[in-house]
């Protein structure tokens, strides 16, 4: 009982540690989204884009939910976001090289947000339409 109870709190533990970054990514899609237009036009929520692209990038990252070298990872996505330039974002590539392997690494990784939101945002207005044609 003492082990199941032990494993538990590793558990909990390892899933607490990952949402400080999950939560800092979620937020800087959010205030990305918040302004945006086709969201605004197609009615979408901020909040559901950010987490469909969170779940996308929590699925290409290697090792398991939990595991505490994924935090990184999140960390590097969320710097990726709130690049607001060019040199931000080559410093943001810069930083995170060593975590992806390469530089050209790192940049793919940067660039597959933007397919992952495009892709996100995609779901969400086909689910809008079907919606719509159910009504």
């Amino acid at each position: 009982m003492k082990k199941l109870f032990s494993a538990f709190c590793v558990a909990l533990l390892l899933f607490g540690c990952s949402s400080k970054e999950k939560n800092e990514l979620e937020e800087a899609l959010v205030s990305k989204f918040k302004d945006d237009q086709d969201l605004k036009d197609y009615h979408l929520d901020p909040k559901d884009i950010a987490d469909c692209v969170i779940e996308q990038i929590a699925d290409a990252l290697p090792g398991f939910t939990g595991d505490p070298r994924r935090n990184r990872f999140f960390e590097a996505h969320a710097h990726f976001i709130n690049a607001s330039n060019p040199a931000d974002a080559e410093k943001a590539v810069t930083d995170y090289q060593e975590l992806f392997g390469s530089a050209n690494k790192a940049r793919a990784a940067a660039m597959n947000v933007t397919t992952h939101i495009m892709t996100c945002m995609g779901k969400a207005m086909d689910a809008g339409y079907a919606e719509q044609g159910q009504q």
